[in-house]
């Protein structure tokens, strides 16, 4: 018997330039301690297939006549789709199911402790004591491997690093004992070190409590390593199923196939080297360090510092691709942030095109001359600006007049294929 069954699953939503169809007709099932793999690439319906099983998706999401979720319970099945208010799918929101997202910062209130959180959420779930609340919470913290429990959960969120962040999201996510929990892509903001333990702690609490995970991931490395059965998403449909050597081993669907075929290797045959001529360098940096002051106490005095750059020198020519690798902390945001002259030196010298970074960093020339893309593009975006109005702010400051702007806004959607 399945613990959740999914029948002709159609979801469009109501935009200003008519509906949009994101799944169409998909069915699948999950049954109890199953690891189900939903892969796709960007855009296939995943998370909105999932957001589905807890009726999460946005007021504007239309479901098909035919759509049914039943989530199969011990007093008997649920139509997920019929719940109808927020009591209702109580039941099923952080009670049967749970899920933990990509971004465990989205997840948690910045202003409210992480103990806070986990407290409110059993007390409204289980009708227990704060005091019982409290003892779960903490328990739960330490089970997912988080070490000193009691004082993590008296911080707050952005006290912690990325990867205990993701820790404690997955024990709260745990803490109400869900049957089903939904992992929307639980490793890809995470360093690979950090992802394989964040994976393999999946892993045991799936063989250990005995429930099941919905995985949704592009990371087809993670699926070949957790999941039973597979469902492979294209354009809101199903295009293939099938245990999870089957997929991997002999995939059918031509989608499949260049799913497989996209996958980056760490070393073989579609590993080149491109040499060209040899030229000037364009960043040089010597003996770069950064140092950190450490504050604490009522009054925030120093007491100490940290240093996250050491003495690091390098060299990259104009036209080179050049790699920056190693786990969270390890100095490399900071050294670019430094390039980038968004973070001063504590010691040694970065030019760029032969100028000091220091000299002209404040320029219009420079913003013209280096920019970045981040890790998050929640974070970079501004929610309240269309996406073309935010294209036209750094245009505006290099010198494009309106007509040239709305052109080049056009031309940049077209060359990362947003038509």
């Amino acid at each position: 018997m399945s613990l959740i069954t999914v029948d002709n699953l159609t979801l469009q939503f109501d935009t200003d330039e008519g509906r949009i169809t994101a799944v169409d007709d998909v069915s699948f099932e999950i049954a109890p301690g199953e690891v189900l793999g939903l892969v796709g690439e960007s855009g296939s319906g995943k998370s909105v297939t999932a957001k589905s099983l807890m009726h999460l998706n946005p007021s504007n999401a239309v479901y098909g006549p035919e759509s049914r979720i039943i989530l199969h319970l011990d007093d008997g099945p649920v139509d997920v789709l019929s719940l109808k208010n927020a009591r209702e799918l109580q039941v099923v929101r952080g009670g049967a199911i749970s899920m933990i997202f990509q971004e465990p910062m989205a997840s948690f209130a910045p202003a409210i402790t992480i103990g806070d959180q986990m407290v409110e959420q059993l007390v409204l779930h289980k009708q227990i004591s704060e005091k019982e609340a409290r003892d779960i919470s903490i328990e739960m913290l330490d089970r997912v491997g988080i070490s000193d429990a009691a004082k993590r959960f008296r911080q707050y969120a952005f006290e912690l690093s990325g990867g205990m962040r993701q820790r404690a999201m997955i024990a709260m996510a745990l803490s109400t004992r869900p049957r089903l929990l939904i992992a929307d892509e639980p490793g890809t903001a995470l360093d690979v070190t950090t992802q394989d333990e964040i994976l393999a702690l999946l892993n045991t609490l799936v063989s250990e409590e005995g429930l099941s995970l919905l995985l949704i991931t592009h990371n087809l490395g993670v699926v070949r390593e957790l999941a039973d059965r597979v469902y492979v998403m294209e354009r809101g449909h199903i295009v293939e199923t099938g245990a999870r050597d089957r997929i991997f081993d002999a995939p059918r669907h031509p989608y499949t196939r260049r799913l497989m075929a996209a996958v980056p290797p760490l070393y073989g045959n579609k590993v080149k080297t491109v040499g060209h001529p040899a030229t000037a360098d364009l960043v040089q940096m010597e003996n770069v360090s950064k140092d950190f002051q450490l504050r604490s106490g009522f009054l925030n005095r120093v007491s100490g510092q940290v240093r996250a750059v050491n003495k690091v020198s390098l060299s990259v020519q104009q036209g080179d691709i050049f790699g920056i690798a190693g786990e969270s902390g390890s100095g490399k945001t900071t050294l670019a942030k430094m390039i980038l002259g968004l973070t001063p030196l504590s010691d040694g010298e970065i030019t760029i095109d032969g100028r000091p970074v220091s000299s002209f960093a404040a320029t219009q020339e420079f913003r013209k001359l280096i920019q970045i893309v981040y890790q998050n593009p929640g974070s970079s975006l501004n929610p309240r600006r269309t996406v073309a109005d935010q294209l036209a702010v750094p245009l505006k400051f290099t010198g494009y007049d309106k007509r040239a702007i709305q052109s080049r806004t056009r031309e940049l959607l077209d060359l990362v294929d947003l038509p």
